[in-house]
């Protein structure tokens, strides 16, 4: 398998999208939501587009356990799930963050929730063309997690692994370490629901949806990116969303 484009661009039809349920189950029946047979979930889900929307759903602010919270977003809801046996999965989860670097460290859910955090309120942009507005983000800046391990010069991609290796995703490290660029691990002062990633995800705001990879358990950095799932199919490298979907602020 060759390397993944860096530079290219996918055609796909991304203007934005007001999804009604016919329409959804419409598309849905056209085979466009995959089965998926190996460890994992897709980047990005199926919703309605949520223009204006605040109300978030079952956002207390109950604090960060290393449990699914309930938080949720409306009708913002999964697109695809993988059959597997997540509790028993999780249950010894550890992120590891290594590769061209002085220092490896494997961090618990506590001990990475007690990092500085970072919380930004972003928008959440699928390819498919719908957008979720002002996503109450809680995690941690990727630099907090470098600063522990002292990133190698060379070092000018970040892998990222996820359960079971079938969705893992890549960024070139100026990305990973823009403003809003983060690691994901609650909304709304809660931890992420097990359908939005728990116990961690990616999130790059001004990035489609696919770039975001949930169930995350290693960072790696390296001088080489790795081919995504979904770049594998085919889309960009890059997942750029429009500059004309982007609000000011809000990536």
């Amino acid at each position: 398998m060759g390397q993944p484009d860096v530079a290219g661009r996918h055609e796909v039809d991304t203007e934005p999208k007001t999804w009604t349920r016919r329409s959804l189950i419409s598309w849905l029946g056209k085979g466009c939501v995959l089965t998926l047979a190996g460890r994992g979930v897709a980047g990005c889900v199926s919703s309605t587009t949520l223009e204006g929307s605040r109300e978030w759903v079952g956002c207390g602010g109950e604090g960060f356990e290393f449990n699914p919270g309930t938080c949720d977003f409306g009708s913002w809801g999964e697109r695809t799930v993988d059959p597997q046996d997540l509790e028993n999965i999780l249950a010894t989860w550890k992120l590891s963050v290594g590769g061209l670097v002085e220092n490896e460290v494997s961090l618990s859910f506590d001990q990475l929730v007690d990092l500085p955090s970072h919380n930004p309120v972003v928008d959440f942009h699928c390819v498919e063309g719908w957008s979720v507005y002002d996503v109450p983000w809680n995690g941690v800046h990727l630099s907090e997690l470098f600063k522990q391990v002292q990133v190698d010069p060379g070092a000018t991609f970040v892998n990222f692994y996820t359960l079971g290796g079938r969705y893992n995703e890549s960024l070139l490290l100026d990305v990973a370490l823009e403003t809003n660029t983060m690691l994901a691990y609650g909304i709304g002062g809660t931890s992420l629901s097990l359908k939005h990633g728990f116990p961690v995800r990616i999130v790059i705001p001004r990035l489609f949806g696919y770039k975001s990879a949930k169930y995350v358990e290693r960072i790696e950095l390296s001088d080489q990116p790795i081919e995504g799932f979904w770049v594998a199919q085919g889309y960009t490298y890059r997942g750029e969303v429009q500059p004309s979907r982007l609000r000011q602020g809000k990536y």
